[in-house]
């Protein structure tokens, strides 16, 4: 579940994000009762099987086998702001009756990382936006400046400039403000995490560029991101 809104004394409207039929909002009556079956259905975070049927023009929440919960999110500022982050920039991302198959899988694999392993959650935010930019369609480009195309080697650092969608060399970015920049292990971190994923990528490098992967994919966005609180 993405988002949710109180409605009435005892209801929500949710939305949710279904790999078939993309994003979907839904009516889940009285789950805000301290004794609703469908109380955990009504949460965010919350991914299960949910029963919907159409009345009125509306989709109504009748059922929800609840697969996870996440629930040690909740125990974690930290990794609880990196969580509602993924679930806006999903929420941005996923279009009405589009199927989202890929946007599924990659949050439900990144909220399963955050809450249950110990890979700290700058390094597992920082891998959801560059997945989200490829799965967007604005996959930034990281082996060639895209100013002048020249290739960037190994060992060697970029600016990672929104405007030009991806990665620039430092000779073309004499101008471009120092806080672009990433360095040169960042980069391979990227580079492998873009290719092989998060799980088989090498160490990652101290300096994780999470806050210019956030600037970018807001940029592609035209919208902001929720704020993350580093632990």
């Amino acid at each position: 579940m993405l988002a949710r809104t109180d409605y009435r004394e005892n209801d929500r409207m949710i939305t949710l994000l279904s790999p078939d039929f993309g994003r979907v909002d839904a009516l889940c009556r009285g789950c805000r009762k301290p004794k609703s079956p469908l109380m955990t259905a009504g949460e965010l975070f919350c991914m299960g099987e949910y029963v919907l049927y159409a009345r009125g023009g509306r989709q109504i929440v009748t059922a929800c086998t609840v697969i996870e919960a996440f629930y040690p999110l909740r125990l974690d500022y930290s990794r609880l702001s990196y969580g509602a982050m993924m679930l806006s920039a999903a929420l941005k991302l996923a279009q009405p009756e589009e199927p989202a198959a890929y946007l599924y899988i990659l949050l439900a694999r990144s909220l399963k990382r955050l809450a249950y392993q110990d890979s700290p959650a700058r390094q597992i935010g920082a891998a959801f936006l560059l997945h989200l930019a490829a799965i967007g369609g604005y996959k930034p480009r990281l082996n060639h400046c895209a100013r002048c195309g020249r290739q960037i080697g190994e060992g060697e650092a970029g600016f990672l400039v929104p405007q030009e969608g991806g990665i620039c060399c430092t000779a073309c970015c004499a101008q471009e403000p120092i806080r672009h920049q990433i360095s040169a292990p960042a980069l391979h971190w990227l580079r492998q995490v873009l290719a092989l994923g998060i799980d088989k990528a090498e160490a990652a490098p101290e300096d994780i560029p999470y806050a210019r992967l956030a600037e970018y994919v807001a940029y592609q966005m035209d919208g902001q991101l929720l704020p993350v609180r580093d632990e």
